[in-house]
């Protein structure tokens, strides 16, 4: 199998009152102003929302919205998902495996320069999969654990690597693709080198990230996301900003409030009933995009009352997703069933649930869980994640089962309890291989959130180490059909949509992206090809 590039050539109702709606609309400042001609330099600040104290810089602490986009901002990775979730190589010239998908060989491009100055060789790839494997809390091990040996790598030369793996993995190179960012040798997260589009220049955990331009960035003339307002050609090398900070705002109403006094350039998570103001407000526009991204409300499937499936059934019957779409999301966006990579080959389609409450009511009873109550924990996760809850304990009641939701901030939410609660909520971005996601979340033993037990845990892992081991596409597909069936039928996860992802910006910068299917927020975090005007 050979992956080379392409010729030419991605976790986590406001403002209700007549006043609050007012202050949108009369409010003015600097990004109420029409934009002018494009400029090279000059400081893009933003807001963003999801943030936590427990925040980070190292990539392979991804724990939360911000960390997934400032880490794309300051590293970068072998291969990545394009903003429409379509495959490519990045700092990998070739990622090549044998017959059997048991031996892969990977080389980098030549000339790939970190932040410090050193040049990107085969060393510091080596280096980031044995830090991925020995950091406490890692999220990236998942993806890896069950194929990589680490004695088992050899340094072909300079710029070459050949990894021997303890099983075929047919789907290795999308795992590669999913966040995995490459680290110089002996990186120290206390003062971040990567090799992105900006640098590190400053930063305070749950209050501000400050970026600087890579004069050296490797991609400055590469190929940018489709934009509506792409930059002229004469604005030179990307990425053309001097400057990216980003001020940590989580509550909504100030986050929107800064954009519209001009405060910030751009915000995301902007709450769904807004937008028809951000829409009609001159010098502000809108950054919607459909995504795989997903928000799902998680059942341990080893605590009571979930660990009988008929549990699970009748609180999946139960969900109105159209309800849940309206209320949620102001239908922006688009019905799930319970499953997610909707981007993924082999994604079921037909696979659809359709609310069945007498079916529901007649589950519980046979469960004998007529009138059970039990906590639903959620907290800021995502823009819906808090009226989702809402919504299902509302669609629950109608089925005989008392749900009380209760409502953490994100700190309590991704505590010591966060892999243990027995109802909760999480968010995701699209992985782009379902395999890739399964080794993250229901296989894994460390990130597991909804602990499936036997026998679909041996059923669910019998049929992911068949599709790694074969590289027959539509044998592979097959395969993830029937993983999905599993999950489907007897899985832990409520997902009722996929919601679009919503930002706005001032007209003083352009450039954006026009897609975001990876869901991680300010155009996938394509900042190199934002630029300012006027």
């Amino acid at each position: 199998m050979t992956t080379r590039p392409e010729p030419g050539l991605t976790r986590r109702g406001f403002l209700g009152s007549a006043a609050a709606i007012g202050l949108l609309t009369a409010c003015g400042g600097g990004a109420t102003q029409a934009g002018g001609a494009p400029r090279r330099g000059g400081t893009l600040t933003v807001a963003t929302g999801g943030a936590k104290g427990s925040d980070t810089l190292d990539p392979m602490l991804l724990n939360s919205v911000p960390v997934s986009f400032m880490a794309r901002t300051l590293y970068d990775q072998l291969a990545d998902y394009s903003n429409e979730m379509q495959y490519q190589l990045r700092m990998a010239e070739s990622i090549e495996s044998n017959a059997a998908g048991d031996e892969w060989t990977i080389r980098v491009r030549q000339g790939i320069e970190f932040h410090n100055g050193k040049t990107l060789d085969a060393d510091d790839v080596l280096f980031t999969f044995q830090r991925t494997f020995s950091l406490p809390g890692a999220v990236t091990v998942g993806k890896f654990k069950a194929f990589v040996d680490l004695n088992a790598i050899t340094r072909l030369d300079q710029r070459t690597l050949r990894m021997r793996l303890l099983r075929p993995a047919a789907t290795f190179q999308t795992a590669l693709a999913s966040p995995f960012k490459i680290v110089p040798v002996g990186f120290d997260p206390r003062n971040p080198v990567g090799t992105g589009p900006f640098k590190y220049k400053s930063f305070t955990p749950n209050r501000q990230w400050v970026c600087e331009r890579f004069g050296n960035y490797w991609d400055a003339t590469g190929e940018s996301q489709p934009s509506d307002t792409p930059a002229p050609a004469d604005l030179g090398p990307k990425p053309y900003l001097d400057q990216l900070v980003v001020n940590v705002i989580n509550d909504d109403s100030a986050r929107i409030n800064a954009l519209v006094t001009g405060q910030v350039d751009a915000i995301n998570q902007l709450p769904y009933a807004q937008i028809p103001t951000i829409e009609q407000k001159p010098g502000l526009k809108l950054m919607e995009s459909k995504t795989g991204a997903w928000t799902g409300i998680y059942m341990n499937m080893r605590q009571a009352p979930f660990n009988d499936v008929r549990v699970r059934q009748a609180l999946r019957l139960a969900v109105d997703r159209d309800q849940a779409l309206t209320a949620c999301l102001s239908g922006r966006g688009v019905v799930a069933h319970d499953l997610p990579e909707p981007f993924a080959p082999g994604y079921p389609t037909a696979l659809q649930r359709k609310r069945d409450i007498a079916r529901a009511r007649a589950l519980l009873k046979e469960a004998g869980q007529e009138g059970v109550t039990v906590e639903l924990v959620t907290g800021p996760v995502s823009t819906e994640a808090v009226a989702m809850c809402t919504v299902l304990a509302k669609n629950a009641a109608e089925i005989g089962m008392t749900i009380n939701v209760k409502q953490v901030d994100t700190a309590t939410l991704f505590g010591p309890n966060f892999h243990n609660w027995p109802f909760s909520v999480d968010k995701w971005p699209p992985q782009g291989n379902y395999l890739t996601l399964s080794a993250l979340t229901d296989l894994s033993d460390t990130t597991t959130l909804t602990h499936m037990g036997e026998p679909d845990l041996s059923a669910l892992r019998s049929l992911y180490e068949q599709a790694q081991a074969t590289t027959d596409q539509a044998k592979q597909a097959e395969l993830t059909q029937r993983m999905y069936q599993i999950q489907f039928d007897r899985g832990g996860w409520i997902i009722p949509f996929f919601a679009n992802v919503e930002n706005a910006h001032s007209t003083r910068s352009a450039g954006w992206p026009k897609s975001d299917f990876a869901g991680r927020t300010f155009g996938n975090a394509r900042f190199e090809q934002v630029y300012l005007t006027g």
